[in-house]
This record gives structure tokens, C-alpha cells and sequence, in this order.
């Protein structure tokens, strides 16, 4: 089996546990376990700070210990500690174990993103590797959602975290066949980010931060202020998944300029922004159609420039320090959404023209970073 089909498969049973429990995690420690919005928000924080320091473990776990054996040992990890939180139940102990689980699942996303830089030959093999692998992990969300939601309002969320302790494991036989790719270390326990790089950081947690929206929030104003169930909204993240798997394969042929990603942002600022006036289920649709759009051109253009513009030599430790400014964005986006949902649940407009705003500064922040010739060049 080619590399990428493999990478996408392993992507793909993942992605089915996961989404099973992430798309409703921040919305049953509110609903299930009876937690405050403003407590909920301080979850998001938390795991902002577990997942920056397993973004940066992950790195040079990564680089030293191995990229496949760092893969292994985190996807045990975390299921291990998903099924404590099954067993005991308790609020504490859910969250704790929920975000130990978080931990390494962030040192495994670490690994996986070092490896496809790894495998891929130039940078429009960057883009079809990071194409390819969205398609197998869209294809869990794509299922995963509307099942976790139909789940959850029957059995509770208990059932959410057995399953997606178990569900993962059965990628582990095919992870284990994957070669460990050859690369050079660059020695020592420091190291340093060229300018191209740090310079890219800077939209990307812009970036990540209205991607974030795309769960506990979006979740949440649907429920909150326009009376969608849970099992509605797991149809839109179905929808999501759907479009990814039918579509991404296609787009990311034709994303070979990385300036592309501006206006990718554009259409991700302006379809957020449109859900402060979507009346109802079927509006909300449409409007997930053009969030996607957006999501097929910007995440796997951001991942490929991020693998074009870092150092072979600390390939990981680049991802991890990639993955710690986009992971920081995602989460302060549910953390932030959390606040604004507190007090302004009736005024819409507030948050989502928030995240237009912010969608439209990371355009125009990568429009002046972004140059063709300098990614496509240090990729070659």
C-alpha cells in the first residue's frame, strides 16, 4: 500500500474515535456534567498549556526517539487514559484524563506531521500527501459526529470516551508497519527557527484560531441561540468530513501557489461571519459548504508551508513549535468563544464578527509573509 493511502487509513480510524468524543467534550462538561460556561473556558486554557508542552515533548521525541515509535507509544497512551475516564466517571477525574489523553494525542499529531515532511518530495508533494491525509481523517469526522451525537443524547457521554478509548487501537497493527524514515539530527536540546518561519507563525495562530471555532463553539450558538439538537449539528460535522473526503483530493491539485492561503481565509472569514444571520438548520447547511471550502484550501496549504519553510535537520522540533502556536490558536478559540458566548448569546454578531475580523488579519498578515518563490525554493 502507497505511504500516503496508508497514512490516510491509520488518519481515518483515528479521526472515527475522536470525533466521536471531541465534537462534544467542552458541550458535556457544560450539559453532562453540569460545569459553568466560565469553568469551561478554563478547561480550554488548561489544555492549551498541556498541549504546549506536548507539542514541544512530541517535537524532539520526534527527532531522537523516532517519528513511528513516538506515534506508538502516544496512540496507547492516550487510549489508556481515555479508558480510565471511562471507568471512574467523575467530573475531576474525566477532565483530568481527558486532557492527559489530549497530551499525547498533540505528541502523536506532532510525529504524524513530521513524518509526511519526511516522505514528501517537493511541495506540491507536500500538498498531496496533507491532501490525501485529510481525506482519510475527514472520513472518520464524517461518520463520527453524527453517530457521537446520536449517542450521547441516548447513552450519555460515557459511552463517547469507551469508544473512542477503543476505536484508535485498531490502527495500531497497520502503524506499526510504517518505515521509520531516515533523517539527520541536529544535535542538542535547543535550536533555533529561521526568520521565514517564525514570521509564518504569526497568521497561522490567526488561522487556528477561527479553525477552532469549528467545535465547542459552532456547537454550542447553534444549540444555545437557533435550537439545534446535537444530533443536528453532528450532521453538519458529517457534512464536513463528506466534503473533504469527495473533495479534497481534487482542490489540492490546484493549490500549488502558497499565497493561495489568503484567500482561503478570506472565505472562511466571510462564512463565519454569515452564521450570526443563518435562521435556521438549512441555512446552516449551506453556510458548512463554504466553511469547508475554506478548510480544503487553508489547512493543507498551512501544513505544507510549514514543512517547506523548516530545517530537515529538526524537522520535529519545527512541528512541535508549529503545532504549539496553531494548537494555542484552536484552543484559545473555543476559550474565547466560551466568554463571548456567556454575554452575547443574544447579540451574535459580536462573536462572529470577531472571527471575521480575525480571519481577515491573517490574509492580510500572509499576503505580505507569503512568497511563492521562497516556499516552493526551499522545499526543491
Amino acid at each position: 500500500m502507497e505511504l500516503s493511502n496508508k497514512l490516510a487509513l491509520i488518519g481515518a480510524v483515528r479521526s472515527l474515535g475522536g470525533s466521536l468524543l471531541w465534537s462534544f467534550t467542552g458541550f458535556a462538561l457544560f450539559q453532562y456534567y453540569k460545569l459553568p460556561l466560565t469553568l469551561v473556558s478554563l478547561f480550554y486554557v488548561a489544555q492549551a498549556v498541556v498541549s504546549s508542552i506536548a507539542f514541544i515533548i512530541g517535537g524532539y521525541l520526534a527527532d531522537f526517539l523516532g517519528r513511528v515509535q513516538t506515534m506508538v507509544i502516544s496512540a496507547v497512551a492516550s487510549s489508556i487514559a481515555l479508558l480510565i475516564a471511562y471507568a471512574v466517571n467523575k467530573p475531576l477525574i474525566v477532565v483530568l484524563m481527558v486532557l492527559t489523553q489530549s497530551f499525547f494525542n498533540n505528541a502523536y499529531g506532532v510525529a504524524n506531521t513530521s513524518i509526511v515532511g519526511d516522505y514528501a518530495r517537493g511541495f506540491t508533494s507536500l500538498v498531496k500527501y496533507f491532501s490525501r491525509l485529510r481525506v482519510g481523517v475527514n472520513a472518520g469526522w464524517a461518520v463520527g459526529p453524527a453517530i457521537g451525537g446520536l449517542l450521547y443524547e441516548i447513552y450519555g457521554f460515557r459511552m463517547l470516551m469507551l469508544l473512542g478509548s477503543v476505536i484508535p487501537l485498531a490502527a495500531l497493527p497497520l502503524l506499526m508497519t510504517l518505515p521509520e524514515p531516515s533523517y539527520t539530527v541536529e544535535a542538542g536540546l535547543t535550536f533555533h527557527v529561521n526568520r521565514a518561519f517564525a514570521m509564518f507563525l504569526i497568521p497561522s495562530f490567526l488561522t487556528f484560531l477561527v479553525m477552532g471555532q469549528l467545535g465547542f463553539p459552532l456547537l454550542t450558538y447553534y444549540n444555545m441561540h437557533d435550537g439545534l439538537t446535537t444530533f443536528q449539528v453532528g450532521l453538519l460535522y458529517m457534512e464536513n468530513g463528506l466534503l473533504v473526503v469527495f473533495l479534497q483530493d481534487f482542490i489540492g491539485r490546484y493549490l500549488r501557489r502558497p499565497s493561495l492561503i489568503s484567500l482561503g481565509m478570506v472565505i472562511y472569514g466571510v462564512s463565519y461571519l454569515a452564521v450570526a444571520f443563518i435562521p435556521g438548520f438549512t441555512w446552516a447547511v449551506l453556510d458548512m459548504f463554504f466553511i469547508t471550502l475554506a478548510e480544503m484550501v487553508v489547512s493543507p496549504l498551512s501544513q505544507s508551508i510549514a514543512n517547506a519553510l523548516a530545517d530537515p535537520g529538526s524537522r520535529g522540533r519545527y512541528m512541535g513549535l508549529y503545532s504549539l502556536i496553531t494548537g494555542l490558536g484552536r484552543t484559545m478559540a473555543s476559550s474565547i468563544s466560551g466568554v463571548l458566548l456567556t454575554y452575547t448569546i443574544k447579540q451574535p454578531l459580536t462573536l462572529w464578527g470577531f472571527v471575521f475580523a480575525v480571519a481577515i488579519s491573517s490574509s492580510g498578515l500572509y499576503s505580505i509573509i507569503i512568497k511563492d518563490t521562497l516556499v516552493i525554493s526551499r522545499r526543491a
